[in-house]
């Protein structure tokens, strides 16, 4: 299988961890990460199949020189990594990273002196009797620097941390979103494709069975209604077929536009069932929460916002009580001309206090404004909350569902099978009627159908549940 992996990872989301003193890295909880229990004679996946997530982006290395999808044997983790590396969405909010980053960077710079270096020449003469003439070079150099601001720079550059983290935060959320869509596209697909499979072998049932029938008929002990009734299931089955076709084409085109590819693209899908069998242990729905509450990056995102007005209120409130700036310069000036020429040293310093008066209204309007955007991003703080409580709670009930479904669906299966075989047994032998074998058939086949259903909602469960803790690597 080809594996797409990115050597670099997102620089700029580990610088802001370390400024921040906390971990945005997205990751899979510990029971949902951890491969699949396989049996002796099946290969056990080495990872999660989204563990790389966090290091697919558009325009790296890796995605640039990648070709195409392996679309002979499309995994999900090929799909995932394809999608990540053509998205807008996660290009857009990787740049928005970026211009945050600036932001902190220019924050950082408002707290050390400002340096600048002047060069001036000029040149006069003067057009009567005397016909003097005068040319003067002046060169400085001069520093100025805000000693005291009431804490105005440090709450700005605090507000621009804070935005970065709000820019992280999003970004990593635009990755949850991503899987999630990968991970309904492809599990569609799946769901297509098996249900494809499932009307193939349904009809080819239908034909045996209409074969039989028709034989049965021409040896004279099979009736009519026996044989009609055999090819009406035939040809039930046949436009199950086409109509199943007409869905995985429909999958298959939508995937492959999703991945870069033609609409017309043929894919196969590689094995997947192995990440659908359930683990031993049901994930701690406490655990979970606590975890969600404490690293989802929506509410990441939305806390940092808050946080970024409570600084620029601080900042706005000390922009009101004024600053002290310190500033000096030194230098010479030469002068030619009919006074003679000469050096003359030039010095100066000054220290200026500013203290704004007559904009207490102007400071008090900017300060109201402030704590209402604040109020507002408090009760979005709220409504996510309770968004991602509500997404993790019906996640793990899926997941529970899921599970029982699947054990459920895979006792229909096998009963379904073992009651087709006796009916088509019992038909044979001439003691079975056709109506008994046309309704296992048709129970086997909807069986074959609801396995692989019940395999796709584990599967899309159990990443659900990552998701809904803000999680999708390891």
């Amino acid at each position: 299988m080809k594996r797409l992996g990115l050597a670099m990872g997102l620089t700029v989301g580990l610088g802001c961890a370390q400024a921040q003193g906390g971990d945005v890295a997205l990751r899979m909880t510990t029971l949902l990460a951890q491969p699949p229990v396989t049996s002796a004679d099946d290969a056990a996946p080495a990872g999660h199949w989204a563990e790389q997530a966090t290091r697919w982006q558009p325009g790296s290395d890796a995605c640039e020189g990648a070709a195409t999808p392996p679309w002979e044997r499309l995994t999900l983790g090929d799909a995932l990594a394809y999608t990540l590396c053509q998205s807008p969405t996660l290009r857009q909010a990787i740049a928005e990273v970026g211009a945050q980053t600036a932001n902190v960077a220019l924050g950082e710079v408002a707290l050390w002196p400002t340096w600048n270096a002047t060069v001036e020449y000029s040149a006069s003469r003067n057009f009567n009797s005397s016909g003097t003439a005068g040319r003067t070079l002046d060169a400085s150099l001069g520093l100025s620097w805000a000693l005291f601001d009431f804490g105005q720079r440090s709450a700005s550059l605090r507000e621009a941390r804070f935005g970065l983290a709000a820019a992280m935060a999003s970004q990593n959320n635009v990755l949850l979103e991503s899987v999630r869509d990968v991970m309904r596209l492809y599990g569609e697909a799946v769901v297509a494709s098996a249900a494809l499979d499932a009307a193939t072998e349904a009809e080819a049932t239908a034909t045996q069975t209409a074969a039989a029938a028709q034989a049965r008929y021409e040896a004279q002990v099979g009736s009519q209604i026996d044989r009609l009734q055999a090819q009406t299931a035939l040809a039930q089955a046949t436009l199950e077929r086409v109509r199943a076709q007409s869905g995985w084409e429909n999958a298959r085109g939508k995937i492959a536009l999703a991945l870069g590819g033609d609409i017309e693209q043929p894919v196969r899908l590689a094995e997947w069932a192995a990440w659908v069998r359930p683990g031993k242990d049901l994930p701690d729905l406490a655990s979970l929460r606590r975890e969600a509450r404490s690293q989802h990056p929506k509410l990441r995102a939305a806390q940092a916002q808050v946080d970024s007005l409570q600084a620029r209120l601080e900042a706005s409130q000390a922009q009101a009580r004024g600053s002290v700036t310190v500033s000096a310069s030194g230098g010479s000036s030469r002068n030619w001309g009919a006074a003679g020429t000469g050096n003359i040293p030039v010095g100066n310093a000054a220290i200026v206090a500013t203290i704004p008066l007559f904009n207490g209204r102007e400071s008090a309007a900017q300060q109201a404004q402030i704590l209402a955007q604040k109020s507002s991003r408090e009760a979005e703080l709220e409504t996510v909350r309770r968004d991602v409580d509500a997404q993790l709670w019906q996640a793990h009930q899926a997941l529970l569902t899921s599970r029982q479904s699947l054990l459920a669906s895979e006792r229909l299966l096998a009963s379904a099978t073992g009651t087709y075989r006796v009916a088509q047994g019992r038909y044979r032998a001439g003691v079975g009627s056709i109506l008994e074998l046309l309704n296992a058939q048709s129970a086997l086949a909807d069986a074959r159908r609801q396995r692989v259903s019940a395999l796709v909602d584990q599967l899309t469960a159990r990443t659900q549940l990552g998701l809904a803790t803000g999680r999708v690597g390891l």
